[in-house]
């Protein structure tokens, strides 16, 4: 399969600028260094003439310091782009693209940096002139600069590697969108921290598209800036893959996914080699140094985890990177224009660039010719239904970026790999959402958050008729975020295991049809799952009479098969998983309160104190006129006794627990119950019966 170009390049060797690099004598110099833990790398590449030694490089800087420092802009390297490589219009030709549409009027793509590109605005003036694209300023309203905190001043300080990764992103997002906006905005440093702050600072100002073309390996502790900077849903949000090949394994990187692309919430854009392959016809395989992976941190999306091939990569149930794929070696790099000096010095003025930084701000351009995310959650969905349509897609077929035993999160194949994910669009119908189903209503998971509980689904509702719908079980953190598939649970049903307790889960749906996936549908997490052994905790009220009602709180009381008041037994109703109203029985004592489920016998950790209670009674028997002493708690003098409800004579108050009463004559056998009027009020019985001989 080809890219379709309009019209032949000459992507040959040519004579380049003086002391410009041809291909068979440069060498790629990165712009950046190594990440620090909590930080990025920029992942901006750029040939460098392979004669310039260490002295030049620190004469050109020594040249360039003294320019500045006498108040002169330093003069640039290099006044003539480089013959042979790619430029706007060559990039256009490559990917079938418009310059411009009327729907990318109305977006607006940014670029998130750290540190200050003093010359942006300049450079990318210089670019457009060059190229005869319209020109985008501040003056006119198309380009805006803000910090991180989504205002004009004060800007970071300046850093000449980041300039130059900014003078890709710019230049790169105008060449391919020349009447979207561009906002460019600088992070304070390269801490994660300060990025994504720059990230949310985007997305408040109205960007529609924000590019990243920055990276570092994930770590755990990351899913935590994923929450809080890089969730946007209904932003295309895309992010470089790396330039380090598979798990960073050409740099002395962690061997790991890069984040943020390895986000399920991003479109993950990998590399590509892009030659012409004859006068119209131009190819791409893989970059050998495109980052791709598996991670270990974030689960697969189910629109990725339904390809038919996905299993293909090794992943699991693990996010696979890339999700699409731009140019990014810089051996056929883009054409660039970056003026600002890097401190160890290095040619300025124009340039031949690459790695997945050029790819990035591609990608994202190319969604806002195609208008956005059309409301898609999550846009990197929209790519996935296109998987087999040439009109759509070039399914990048060749290639490698390292040795992955054979999986193809290191190698190219038909349909997704990891490299290249779904390969490289061609003109903008991969960005339609087209009429594939979307949800009408959340499905809906009901069920007791309990160890050895069942959870039921009841499915959501969708549009456009889907031929089949699919449920992806998924454990979360307390928060509902950081979700996680759970191996095998795709069904109606999921019964709670011991690994579930501290999290909360919830089910992903995805629906498709003939035209393919729609976005997923993901269901309201449950509550904290707890263990199913039982626990109480406040008793209310804490004291009563006796026949009086107690709410029982606690976690796992569902199953409750007897409730006791110390040794007494009570009638009880559960009234939830966490509720159990039980009546105080005759009888009871100062004391415990106990619940027993299947599974164990739960206590609280204080007493239940009747106040008004008969504990018993003596003689048990006897004839009418036998005098009955009556023990008991809360007894006042005006105590009235029956027995067997016929009312006794001789009523003495000895103390509030002690009366004693004489049987009255045709009592028979039953309860003795006391009666207060003063407090404590109200009418308790005995839990044995008197029996008249």
């Amino acid at each position: 399969m080809a890219l379709l170009g309009a019209c032949a390049l000459a992507l040959g060797v040519a004579t380049a600028a003086s002391g410009a690099p041809s291909r068979s004598s440069y060498r790629v110099q990165r712009l950046c260094g190594s990440p620090r833990p909590g930080a990025a790398a920029c992942l901006g590449m750029k040939l460098l003439a392979a004669s310039l030694t260490p002295a030049d490089l620190h004469a050109d800087a020594a040249r360039q310091a003294k320019e500045a420092a006498a108040g002169e802009r330093p003069a640039v390297t290099y006044e003539s782009p480089f013959p042979g490589y790619l430029t706007p219009q060559s990039l256009h030709e490559a990917y079938a693209l418009p310059t411009e549409t009327t729907a990318s009027s109305t977006q607006t793509i940014a670029v998130v940096d750290a540190y200050d590109d003093p010359t942006a605005e300049a450079d990318l003036g210089v670019f457009d002139a060059q190229f005869g694209l319209p020109p985008c300023t501040s003056a006119n309203g198309c380009f805006r600069k803000i910090n991180e905190n989504g205002q004009t001043s004060p800007l970071p300080p300046e850093e000449g590697g980041w300039a130059g990764e900014i003078s890709i992103d710019v230049q790169m997002a105008h060449a391919i969108c020349q009447n979207c906006h561009v906002l460019l905005v600088e992070a304070n440093t390269e801490e994660f921290s300060d990025l994504g702050a720059a990230v949310n600072a985007a997305a408040n100002a109205g960007a529609t598209e924000i590019s990243n073309s920055y990276a570092g390996p994930e770590q755990s502790s990351y899913s935590a800036y994923n929450a809080s900077y890089y969730d946007h849903p209904g932003v295309v949000l895309t992010a470089a893959s790396g330039d380090c090949g598979y798990l960073n394994k050409t740099c002395r990187w962690l061997a790991a996914a890069n984040f943020p692309a390895d986000s399920q919430d991003v479109v993950a854009v990998g590399g590509t080699k892009l030659v012409l392959a004859s006068q119209e016809t131009w190819k791409s395989t893989v970059w050998k140094e495109g980052g791709s992976g598996c991670s270990a941190v974030f689960a697969a999306p189910l629109w990725q985890s339904a390809v038919a091939n996905f299993s293909a990569t090794g992943c699991g149930g693990g996010r696979s990177v890339a999700d699409v794929a731009a140019i990014a070696d810089p051996s056929t790099g883009v054409d660039v224009y970056d003026s600002t000096p890097e401190v160890s010095g290095a040619p300025t003025g124009w340039g031949v660039w690459g790695g997945t930084s050029v790819a990035s701000p591609i990608v994202a351009a190319e969604f806002a010719l195609a208008g956005g995310s059309h409301g898609v959650d999550y846009p990197a969905a929209t790519l996935y239904p296109h998987i087999g349509d040439a009109g759509a897609l070039y399914d990048v077929v060749s290639g490698s970026n390292g040795s992955c035993g054979g999986a193809t999160s290191c190698q190219a194949v038909v349909g997704y790999d990891g490299p290249t994910g779904v390969g490289s669009p061609i003109g903008l119908s991969a960005f339609a959402a087209g009429e594939v189903p979307a949800s009408i209503s959340r499905p809906v998971v009901s069920g007791i958050a309990e160890k050895g509980q069942v959870l039921s689904l009841t499915r959501g509702e969708w549009s456009n008729n889907p031929t089949s719908i699919s449920d992806q079980w998924e454990r979360c953190n307390t928060s509902g975020e950081s979700c996680a598939a759970i191996a095998g649970a795709t069904g109606e049903a999921y019964t709670l295991a011991a690994v579930d307790i501290g999290s909360t889960i919830r089910v992903q749906e995805t629906a498709s049809n003939a035209s393919g996936f729609g976005p997923p549908a993901v269901s309201t997490p449950t509550a904290t799952v707890v263990s199913n052994v039982p626990k109480i905790g406040a008793i209310t009220p804490a004291a009563g009479i006796t026949g009086s009602s107690v709410t029982i709180n606690g976690t796992a009381l569902g199953g409750a098969s007897k409730v006791r008041f110390g040794p007494l037994a009570a009638s009880f109703t559960v009234l939830s998983n966490t509720q159990v109203e039980a009546t105080v029985p005759n009888g009871a004592r100062a004391g415990k309160i106990s619940v027993s489920t299947p599974v164990g016998v739960a206590k609280s950790a204080g007493s239940f104190t009747p106040t008004l209670s008969v504990t018993g009674f003596s003689p048990s028997s006897g004839p009418p006129g036998e005098l009955v002493a009556i023990k008991g708690i809360g007894f006042t003098p005006s105590s009235t006794v029956s027995f067997d409800g016929v009312p006794a004579t001789g009523v003495s108050y000895v103390s509030a627990k002690k009366l004693t009463a004489v049987v009255p004559a045709g009592a028979g056998t039953g309860a003795v119950t006391v009666t207060n009027t003063a407090a404590p009020a109200g009418q308790v019985s005995s839990a044995s019966s008197y029996t008249p001989t």
